[in-house]
């Protein structure tokens, strides 16, 4: 991914020349193809390449067409490349850039919307004295703004857009509570006061005292799609799947996949591996010879020989969580978000070693289906009673009438009945704050945190565009790129689309993708029914670090008791994991830690 940073002097009057100094220092590793800047009069732009498709080599930005009167930065990579071409009348070897540059001269701030791919962009119209900005449906590239009187900063880091203040910005109070209640502001708010997000599917024009924020592209969550068999299913998600791998194939680089032994990565590589044959994918996988419950080579095997992959196996037993965490790799924008960074280091250095620079990944599948919980309303709805009754009756036997009345399905049936009666909405109960938090932290969070945080609306809001914002800092350290297929906009509208019980039905999960991967990805992984854990793992780690762990939490100047109750914390944080218990008491102290340790890094 490339970077870039921009600075807008509102007022009309010029910036001072060092201006992008402190902005692009901070963004220096995104950039391994080297960087320009252009300061001209009240606005700045300065960009980092990373050249990772054939149309954008050697292509210098701030881009300047002749004729045009815009100046564009732009990070992304756009996939309808010849529809656009074709209806702008442009040659194939017009860059994604410059491709930007004349739609936005046709159709203005409306360009937005038609185009398919992950992009963050920054335009200036020199006639207009505008500057917009720009950001992909799903938030797959990244764009934060800060502004400091006049002035306005835009850049792909929170971190960067920060830097019009020269000391350390103020943490933010607010996103704090929210991220140890497990949230994402809905404002866009970074843990830098000042600092928001631009969120996915949004611009930001810009125009003398004038800001207007405009979402051009919104979902339509009441779609459904409706075919006469599982098959039909299978065959639509499979074609825009692929669809998805083969766009994100393009590219200068060697492509690799990063590949644990689960459906989701697992099918991705089947796929591209197809789709790159004679020469073989590369793929990079993390093994464990010391705790075989989360060894997934077997899965892993089966994959690389049936479609001849080239299986890079990396032995992960001595890289447990919390070892030696104060000396990981910092992120200044965000607390480290994964207890398995050392496994994830490991596998970007041995990628990058072995010549690699994009990288595909099986990440964010488990959202795609995250309306599974829907099955039962679903069948309901569609008027398969025969199947909802038989499908009840296996879980009334299994577990009991009490734990099916308070399973996930059945409560998500009484909401939808309760949302279809008149003011039914008003009588939801409203989401509680987590337990953990204290009076202090509840207080800074909204009345009701499920207006924040919805099944499907999960798909397309900031927790998962957050998600790949925060590993783009780690990747591009290693020059390497990564890409999504599952968060391809047109794959997550069919998604969305889909009735519950496609996603998950008698007992299966993902069942539209099983069935779409029918004869192309090995029957041991098509029909497993429960991933791989690494739990183990995880006790092993908090068992070898627990003094650390606890010299940490108990340190006179800790601050995460601020946001989280010692009294609810200190029975729990070197409590026993288990698969069946793998929950708060596990992944709150370790955001206690990783935020100390944040902190920490940033100063006060």
């Amino acid at each position: 991914m490339s970077a870039f940073a921009v600075i807008f002097e509102r007022s009309g009057a010029s910036l001072q020349p060092d201006a992008l100094e402190r902005p692009m220092e901070r963004l220096r590793h995104r950039g391994p193809d080297g960087s320009d800047t252009l300061l001209q009069g009240r606005v700045a732009f300065g960009h980092w390449r990373f050249w990772t498709t054939p149309e954008e080599v050697g292509e210098r930005q701030p881009l300047r067409l002749a004729g045009l009167p815009y100046i564009l930065v732009f990070d992304g990579r756009l996939d309808n490349r010849a529809e656009l071409l074709a209806a702008l009348q442009l040659e194939r070897t017009t860059s994604d850039a410059a491709l930007v540059v004349h739609a936005f001269d046709r159709w203005g701030r409306g360009c937005f919307a038609r185009f398919v791919g992950e992009f963050a962009l920054v335009i200036f119209d020199e006639t207009r004295g505008e500057l917009t900005c720009a950001r992909d449906p799903l938030g797959e590239r990244s764009l934060f703004h800060a502004s400091r009187g006049t002035l306005l900063a835009v850049a792909s880091e929170p971190w960067a857009a920060a830097a019009l203040e020269a000391s350390s910005p103020a943490p933010s109070e607010s996103a704090a509570a929210h991220y140890f209640a497990l949230r994402v502001p809905s404002d866009g708010q970074t843990l830098f006061e000042g600092v928001r997000e631009l969120p996915p599917a949004h611009t930001l024009t810009v125009n003398g005292g004038t800001t207007q924020l405009h979402r051009f592209w919104e979902p339509d969550l009441s779609r459904k799609i409706r075919f006469r068999s599982n098959e039909e299913y299978a065959e639509g998600f499979r074609a825009l799947l692929e669809e998805s791998v083969g766009c994100r194939l393009r590219s200068t680089q060697p492509v690799g996949i990063l590949m644990s032994g689960g459906l989701d990565s697992t099918s991705v590589a089947c796929l591209a591996a197809r789709m790159s044959a004679p020469a073989p994918l590369a793929s990079v996988s993390y093994v464990f010879d010391e705790f075989p419950d989360c060894d997934e080579r077997p899965y892993i095997n089966s994959v690389a020989e049936m479609h001849g992959l080239r299986s890079i196996q990396i032995p992960s037993d001595d890289l447990w969580p919390y070892r030696g965490w104060r000396g990981w790799p910092h992120n200044p924008s965000w607390p480290e978000g994964n207890p398995y960074r050392l496994v994830k280091e490991r596998a970007f250095r041995r990628a990058r070693e072995e010549g690699l620079g994009v990288m595909l990944t099986g990440g964010f599948g488990d959202e795609l289906y995250s309306a599974g919980v829907d099955w039962l309303a679903d069948l309901l709805a569609d008027g398969r009673f025969r199947d909802a009754a038989r499908e009840m009756g296996a879980y009334l036997r299994a577990g009991g009438l009490r734990w099916t009345l308070s399973a996930d399905f059945t409560r998500r049936l009484a909401r939808r009945l309760l949302d279809a009666l008149p003011g039914g909405r008003s009588l939801r109960r409203r989401a509680a704050p987590p337990e953990w938090l204290t009076p202090y932290a509840r207080g800074l969070l909204p009345d009701d945190l499920s207006s924040e945080y919805g099944v499907r609306e999960n798909l397309l809001g900031l927790l998962s565009a957050q998600g790949g914002s925060i590993e783009a800092f780690h990747t591009s350290r290693h020059r390497l790129e990564f890409r999504h297929p599952y968060r391809d906009r047109r794959l997550v509208e069919f998604a969305a689309a889909l009735p519950g019980y496609q996603l998950y039905f008698h007992g299966y999960y993902k069942i539209v993708l099983r069935n779409a991967m029918r004869g192309i990805l090995p029957e041991k992984i098509r029909t497993r029914r429960i991933p791989t854990s690494l739990v183990k793992f995880y006790s092993h780690g908090i068992a070898r670090e627990r003094e650390t762990i606890r010299s940490s939490l108990e340190s006179a100047s800790a601050r995460w008791d601020r946001f989280v109750r010692p009294d609810w914390m200190r029975p729990r944080w070197d409590a026993e994991v288990s698969r069946e218990g793998d929950g708060p008491h596990a992944l709150v102290p370790w955001l206690c830690v990783a935020f100390e340790t944040w902190r920490d890094n940033i100063g006060d």
